[in-house]
């Protein structure tokens, strides 16, 4: 027989004297530790690390999305823009027949003809009180006429504005005395053109969508955590994405979780990724954690798992010590665990098949 195999056999032979020894311990001479090929490796202390790898996905800020929308009803024109183009503040994105239009134009210079009217009687009526001619009640009267007249064309002005007439256009308006249907549509922030939600043709009601817009700079990542990985993710720390040019710092970590994947919800804000990140794709990252206490860099290897429980073997006078660990994450090889260790432990990193029969073995 191989030594090795030896050694094991002896192990497990003298499990039931040292788990009796030593309820907690695993007694391993180093003559055996040496026989089954063991090797140690001090814990290290890790002040950040990175989490695994969970899903994303880029979305646009709230703030940075408008829905152009029409502003009366009308028959479409013409259209401007198309999905995915780039537009600025105050491109016209299109254009519209609307007969309301016209009543609301027609509106509005009557009530500027009522207050021209009613500005020429204030000033005689007022030019006739000073004179003593007519009692003030008269003047009142007038003078309550005027203000009404004002307060109507101010509301009929505001109607032109809601309409999709620009302050240029109502000034035009007043000059010219001239009535049109032809109303302009324009983008009301700078973006890019998300969708495209009318037709060259169409009959359209008021408020009815025509196109959504949004500011692809800066970008959101809507991060979904497991619960049981989401402490240590902090407002400000760093997200790792396959994207070399974006950066991107959590900035909020949600306080309720999905009853349904059982997630909490972190958002990051991403600036420089316009290159390679599209709103509503899907990615991985990865995020620093910080102000966890007690945490250890350790090889993958020294982890061993048993049902819901995972331990390190401790090395101890005696032999070894199952020492119960918290994975928060694995990279390249190693983990780092949250533990009840001081950090100048060393634990066994291979060879520990035996170990952990023994333990079990004693466990049983």
């Amino acid at each position: 027989m191989r030594p090795t195999y030896l050694a094991v056999l002896a192990l497990l032979a003298l499990s039931s004297v040292q788990q009796s020894h030593a309820a907690h311990e695993i007694a391993v001479s180093a003559e055996q530790i040496e026989h089954l090929g063991i090797t140690l490796v001090k814990v290290a202390p890790a002040t950040t690390l990175m989490t695994d790898r969970v899903p994303a996905q880029v979305v646009i800020p709230p703030e940075q999305e408008r829905v152009v929308s029409s502003p009366q009803a009308g028959l479409i024109t013409s259209l401007r823009a198309a999905l995915g183009d780039d537009v600025k503040r105050n491109d016209v994105l299109a254009l519209l027949e609307s007969p309301d239009l016209i009543a609301l134009e027609r509106d509005y210079l009557q009530g500027l003809s009522a207050l021209q009217l009613g500005e020429a009687d204030l000033k005689r009526d007022e030019q006739l009180f000073n004179e003593g001619i007519i009692a003030e009640r008269r003047y009142l009267e007038t003078n309550s006429r005027y203000q009404q007249a004002r307060a109507t064309v101010e509301e009929r002005r505001q109607a032109l504005l809601l309409a999709g007439l620009d302050a240029q256009a109502v000034r035009k308006l007043e000059q010219t005395r001239q009535l049109t249907s032809a109303l302009v549509v324009r983008a009301p922030i700078a973006g890019a053109v998300l969708e495209q939600m009318a037709v060259v043709g169409e009959r359209v009601d008021p408020a009815a969508p025509l196109y959504r817009i949004g500011q692809l700079e800066p970008l959101w990542l809507a991060i979904r955590v497991p619960l049981d990985r989401v402490r240590g993710v902090v407002a400000g720390a760093e997200v790792s994405m396959p994207c070399p040019k974006a950066t991107a710092v959590v900035t909020l970590v949600g306080r309720n979780v999905d009853p349904a994947t059982q997630t909490v919800l972190v958002r990051a804000e991403v600036s420089g990724g316009g290159d390679c990140l599209r709103p509503g794709q899907f990615t991985e990252v990865r995020m620093a954690l910080f102000g966890v206490d007690k945490q250890f860099r350790i090889p993958s290897s020294a982890l061993v798992r048993t049902g819901n429980t995972t331990v390190v073997f401790v090395r101890t006078i005696e032999g070894f010590r199952p020492q119960s660990v918290e994975v928060l994450g694995q990279d390249a090889g190693f983990a780092v665990v949250r533990s009840e260790l001081t950090g100048d432990e060393d634990v066994a990193a291979s060879g520990i098949a035996a170990i952990k029969s023994v333990w079990l073995g004693g466990a049983e």
